[in-house]
C-alpha cells in the first residue's frame, strides 16, 4: 500500500513539476528576445538583422512603425537605440503549431532617442515564426504603461 501511495505521489509531483517548467522552445524565444534587445544599436546591426524576418513590422510605443530596412537605417543613423531592457517579471510565451510564438511582457526600456536618454515602462508583444534555419521576429508592438 505504501508503495502505491509513493508511486502516485511521485507521478503527481513530477507531472506538476514538468508542467511548470517552460518548454525548450519557450526558453529559446525568451533568450532570442533578450538577444534581440542587446543587438538593437548601430554597432550590432549585423547580429540583429538575421533575427528579423524580411517582412517584420516594429511598432514603437509612440506609434512610429518601422520595417526591417527602416529599423537598420535608423539604428545606423543614431536616431534611436536600446541601451538596456529590464523585464518586470517573466514574459509569457505561447507556442502555436510549433511554428509561431507570441511573447507578452512588461519591462523598463532605457533608450537613446535622437541623442536623449529616456526610460520607458512598456508592455510589449513580440511574434516569432519558425523557418528551417530558426526563429525570426515578424512583429513587435509596444504600449506605454499608464
Amino acid at each position: 500500500m505504501r508503495l502505491t501511495y509513493f508511486c502516485i505521489f511521485n507521478m503527481l509531483f513530477f507531472s506538476i513539476h514538468s508542467y511548470a517548467q517552460a518548454s525548450r522552445t519557450e526558453t529559446l524565444i525568451l533568450e532570442l528576445s533578450k538577444e534581440k534587445n542587446t543587438y538593437m544599436n548601430a554597432a550590432s546591426i549585423d547580429k540583429l538583422m538575421p533575427l528579423l524576418d524580411d517582412r517584420m513590422v516594429f511598432i514603437h510605443s509612440n506609434g512610429m512603425t518601422e520595417t526591417k530596412e527602416e529599423m537598420a537605417a535608423n539604428l545606423k543613423a543614431g536616431k534611436w537605440d536600446i541601451i538596456k531592457v529590464t523585464w518586470q517579471g517573466q514574459p509569457s510565451v505561447r507556442i502555436f503549431k510549433n511554428n509561431m510564438a507570441i511573447l507578452i511582457g512588461k519591462g523598463t526600456f532605457n533608450v537613446n532617442s535622437d541623442g536623449k536618454k529616456i526610460e520607458l515602462d512598456l508592455y510589449f508583444t513580440e511574434v516569432y515564426t519558425h523557418y528551417k534555419k530558426g526563429w525570426k521576429l515578424i512583429s513587435r508592438h509596444a504600449n506605454k504603461v499608464q
